[in-house]
């Protein structure tokens, strides 16, 4: 009988103790997270997901060429002398058109080596971290808000300029290269061979 209240009262005592700690978080701040309604400040230098700012892209193709993957595809088209496509974050005017920059997300690695190798400072890490799809072409994302019809009109000035200029290329006359021109040294002539016999050493003439 002695047995059996002792264990109820154990009980009771670990029961008191748990409680104890839960209601000691009572008058404490919440530091639960009400996920996905509420989410959490990420640290600056977190890989969470690559962002394009297609207005400050100088469409360098540095980001293409290190990627360990190839998952990054960017187009664009130079723009013309009296077009004004602003300032970059280098300071320097922007001289293209970007037509296209795609990323496959499904195949990314999160190296950060684009973001690192961005000149413009265009690619960046930016939340949310969770980038869930029910496919994988959704985790092709594209970059270029600029309408297909504005495409389509770069792509034909781009080819006219082009014509423009191979035509001002074929209409030039050849040109004449000069004796040594080229970089070459002139040919040095032979000296003529004397036609008196070689002397040997001690004899006499």
């Amino acid at each position: 009988m002695t047995t059996y209240f002792t264990e109820i009262w154990q009980g009771i005592v670990s029961i008191l103790i748990g409680m104890k700690v839960t209601f000691s978080h009572l008058f404490k701040p919440t530091i639960t997270v009400q996920y996905p309604h509420e989410t959490l400040d990420m640290n600056v230098r977190t890989r969470a997901r690559l962002v394009n700012y297609e207005d400050e892209c100088s469409v360098c193709q540095a980001c293409v060429r290190v990627c360990p993957v190839n998952i990054i595809t960017v187009t664009g088209i130079r723009a013309d002398k009296d077009e004004d496509l602003g300032l970059l974050a280098t300071g320097k005017p922007k001289k293209m058109h970007l037509t296209e920059f795609d990323i496959d997300f499904s195949k990314c690695l999160y190296c950060g080596l684009c973001v690192e190798s961005c000149e413009g400072l265009s690619l960046r890490w930016e939340g949310p971290q969770e980038d869930s799809t029910f496919t994988r072409d959704e985790m092709n994302k594209t970059f270029v808000t600029m309408p297909e019809t504005e495409k389509i009109r770069l792509r034909m000035m781009d080819e006219e300029r082009k014509k423009a200029r191979a035509a001002a290329k074929a209409a030039r006359p050849p040109r004449v290269k000069k004796a040594g021109g080229d970089g070459s040294k002139p040919k040095v002539k032979d000296k003529p061979k004397s036609s008196e016999p070689d002397k040997e050493d001690g004899a006499t003439v």
